[in-house]
């Protein structure tokens, strides 16, 4: 049951996090919790997310850093890391550091993240 999964979307484009929250919500997520930078969510890992979907540019802290620091903190958080750049090098890390998946905002549906999350 998606509905009790505490989630983080982390993005400081807030268009992406409204298409992002709403396709969540449509797949039943209801307990969302958005934060414009990785210096935010970091601070607020205490509040024990199962699942992370993290941007890759964003300012202080590029979405790599970040992952290192979630997964330090817990590896058994799932991260699903998301850019609108396609950079097979960066995909690459963010799978080594231990993202469960990398998605393409472009190609972002909610088929898409349905197959991620269900993966």
């Amino acid at each position: 049951m998606n509905s009790a999964k505490k989630t983080f979307v982390v993005d400081d484009d807030p268009f992406w996090t409204a298409m992002l929250t709403q396709i969540l919500n449509d797949l039943g997520f209801t307990n969302i919790t958005t934060f414009s930078s990785g210096a935010e969510c970091f601070q607020n890992l205490h509040l024990n997310p199962e699942l992370i979907f993290l941007d890759y540019q964003m300012e202080g802290m590029d979405g790599l850093t970040v992952l290192q620091k979630i997964k330090a903190y817990n590896s058994k958080i799932s991260v699903v890391f998301c850019t609108a750049h396609e950079d097979l090098g960066v995909a690459i890390d963010a799978l080594q550091y231990g993202s469960l998946d990398y998605l393409l905002k472009g190609n972002a549906n909610r088929q898409e993240v349905a197959s991620i999350i269900s993966a």
